[in-house]
């Protein structure tokens, strides 16, 4: 649940120089949410259903880029914009990650930005791993890393608008064999009340990643909204890497 950005931001700066754990949620009710603002009315929101749901059928959608690449000993600072798709592929038939089934979800960005006045492509995509009883996130393969949850990241069956918290521990390698730890990434949610009474909540994952000297190297946030049917919409990504840049993705 974080690895494509963080590899967009790494393009983007290839470009200049030529842009998802333990166990800490309950798997229900609604963490650290208090009293639901006005408008959340008492209608209960199930993120469980809406990512098996997400998953299953997969989502594509046309999207803006932009973002900043950070200045180097031999390149200035820069801006870029640009144009895409982000697309989640329907998960299809159940594979395996880590020696358990799972359904792998590739999930990917392709479109084209200007950078230093030229015009490059960017495609990126990594690999998100659920697992098959309760599409818990389990796991995500990229180029160069391989992430497995601590324990499987369970989603909170009943949200309200206002509830948030953590919801796991990823532990980042540098490849399937999980001989060298390369850092870990920290999974966490929040909720909007939706405008109206029963219309769609607002959903926010964050994902703070670290490297292995627990240092913080990149946030990364993904902005959603969910119906009472559980049906999932992509609104944005946004990746912030200290020593890169920043990238944001925004749906059409």
């Amino acid at each position: 649940m974080k690895g494509l950005l963080q590899a967009g931001t790494g393009t983007v700066v290839a470009l200049a120089l030529v842009a998802c754990g333990g166990g800490g949620s309950s798997g229900n009710g609604s963490l650290g949410g208090g009293s639901p603002p006005p408008g959340g009315g008492s209608v209960q929101y199930n993120l469980q259903a809406g990512i098996a749901n997400m998953v299953s059928k997969g989502l594509s959608v046309n999207v803006s880029m932009s973002g900043t690449v950070n200045a180097t000993s031999t390149t200035p600072a820069a801006s870029f914009t640009g144009t895409g798709t982000y697309t989640l592929s329907a998960a299809g038939a159940s594979t395996s990650f880590n020696g358990a089934g799972a359904y792998g979800q590739i999930e990917s960005i392709n479109g084209t930005v200007t950078v230093s006045g030229q015009s490059q492509t960017v495609s990126t995509q990594v690999t998100n791993y659920y697992a098959t009883g309760d599409s818990a996130f389990v796991g995500e393969v990229e180029k160069s890393e391989y992430d497995v949850a601590q324990a499987s990241i369970t989603w909170p069956t009943s949200l309200t608008g206002g509830a948030g918290g953590t919801l796991g521990t990823v532990l980042r390698y540098s490849d399937n064999t999980q001989s060298t730890s390369i850092g870990t990434a920290q999974l966490s949610y929040a909720t909007t009340a939706p405008s109206t009474s029963g219309g769609a909540i607002g959903i926010t994952l964050t994902t703070k990643i670290y490297d292995k000297n627990n240092s913080l190297i990149e946030t990364d946030t993904r902005q959603y909204t969910m119906t009472s049917a559980n049906v999932i919409t992509f609104v944005s990504q946004q990746a912030n890497n200290v020593a890169s840049g920043t990238i944001t993705v925004t749906a059409q």
